[in-house]
C-alpha cells in the first residue's frame, strides 16, 4: 500500500510538472496527428494563465500583459490597462485551435511558413508566451495559409511546424494592446461645461435639463449674440468617444498652463480634465468624482455618531 501511494504521489507529481498546456520536445508524432489539439490542457487551465509575451523579430518584447486583481495591464505602459477583449479573444483561439497537418520540421524551410526563430531581426513570425507562474509555453505564429483556412505556427523551442484550423489576432505595435478608449461621456448626459484658460478666460455653459436641446452660454453680454448654437454646444461632446496615442506618468508632464475643464453630469459626477500642448503631442489628466455622493456620506456618518 505504502509503495501504491508512493508511486500515485510521483505520478502526480510528474503529470503537474507537465500537464502546462503541453511539454513540447516530448510531445509524439500521434500528438501532432491532424484533429489534435495545439495545446492539449489549455481549455482546462486557461483561468491559471497571468502572464502573457508578446515578441517580434530580434527578441523585442512590444507587450508583457499582466493579469492583476482587477484587471489585465501593459507593463511597458507604466501598468495602464490592457485590451481584454483582445487577450481572451488570443487565449480562446489558442485553447481550441487544432491541428491540420504537420508541416516541416527543417529550419531552412522556416522562413516559407513564416515560423523562423524570433531572435532573427528580420523574423516574419511573432512570438506568443503564455505564462502561468513560472511555468511558460511559446506559440510562433506565422503566416496566413493560402488557398485555405487556418495559420502556421511551430511551438518555440520544437522542430515541428503545423497548419492549424485558427487564426490569430496579433497586434506587433504596445498600443494596440492597450484600452485606447480613455472616455465616452454622451453629450445627453452633461448639465454644464466650464473652461478655464491659461489666460484666466472663463467660458460656461449650462442647461437646466437633458431635454433643453442647447446649452445656454453663461456671461453672454446684452448687445452681444451667438453666431452659431454648435459653438456652444460642441463642448458638451468634448469627452466623447476620446481614445488616446500614447500614456505616460502624469508627474513627468509640467500642468502649469495646462487649460482646464470640469465637466458636470446629470447623475451628479463631476469630472476635472487638463490639457496641455508639449511639441506635437497634446496630453490630457482627467479626475472624476461625486461631490454629491460624497457630501451625503459624511452626512450619514455625523448622523450615526450623534447616535
Amino acid at each position: 500500500m505504502r509503495r501504491s501511494f508512493l508511486s500515485l504521489v510521483i505520478l502526480t507529481v510528474v503529470a503537474l510538472a507537465i500537464v502546462f498546456f503541453v511539454a513540447p520536445n516530448d510531445r509524439s508524432s500521434e500528438d501532432m496527428a491532424s484533429g489534435a489539439l495545439l495545446l492539449p490542457g489549455m481549455a482546462n487551465q486557461v483561468n491559471d494563465v497571468n502572464r502573457v509575451e508578446i515578441v517580434t523579430a530580434g527578441n523585442n518584447t512590444i507587450a508583457t500583459l499582466l493579469k492583476g486583481e482587477q484587471q489585465w495591464t501593459v507593463d511597458q505602459m507604466g501598468g495602464y490597462c490592457a485590451d481584454w477583449s483582445k487577450i481572451q479573444a488570443l487565449l480562446a483561439a489558442l485553447a481550441q485551435a487544432r491541428i491540420v497537418e504537420a508541416k516541416t520540421d527543417k529550419p531552412e524551410y522556416y522562413e516559407r511558413l513564416g515560423v523562423e526563430d524570433i531572435a532573427a531581426e528580420n523574423a516574419g513570425s511573432v512570438l506568443v508566451r503564455v505564462g502561468a507562474g513560472d511555468q511558460a509555453t511559446g506559440i510562433l505564429i506565422g503566416k496566413e495559409a493560402r488557398a485555405r483556412q487556418g495559420r502556421y505556427v511551430r511551438l518555440e523551442d520544437t522542430p515541428g511546424s503545423s497548419l492549424v484550423d485558427r487564426e490569430f489576432e496579433v497586434p506587433r505595435e504596445t498600443i494596440d494592446w492597450a484600452d485606447a478608449r480613455i472616455i465616452d461621456v454622451n453629450s445627453s448626459e452633461v448639465a454644464e461645461v466650464e473652461v478655464f484658460h491659461p489666460s484666466s478666460e472663463r467660458v460656461l455653459v449650462t442647461r437646466v435639463s437633458a431635454d433643453q436641446t442647447d446649452f445656454d452660454l453663461v456671461g453672454l453680454p446684452s448687445d452681444r449674440e451667438i453666431k452659431s448654437s454648435w459653438a456652444v454646444n460642441s463642448l458638451g461632446s468634448v469627452l466623447t468617444m476620446l481614445d488616446m496615442e500614447n500614456v505616460r506618468p502624469g508627474d513627468d508632464v509640467d500642468w502649469t498652463d495646462a487649460v482646464k475643464m470640469r465637466l458636470l453630469m446629470f447623475s451628479g459626477v463631476e469630472i476635472l480634465a487638463d490639457l496641455v500642448q508639449q511639441e506635437d503631442e497634446y496630453l490630457l489628466r482627467l479626475k472624476a468624482s461625486h461631490p454629491a455622493a460624497a457630501v451625503v456620506s459624511q452626512d450619514n456618518d455625523d448622523s450615526i455618531e450623534q447616535q
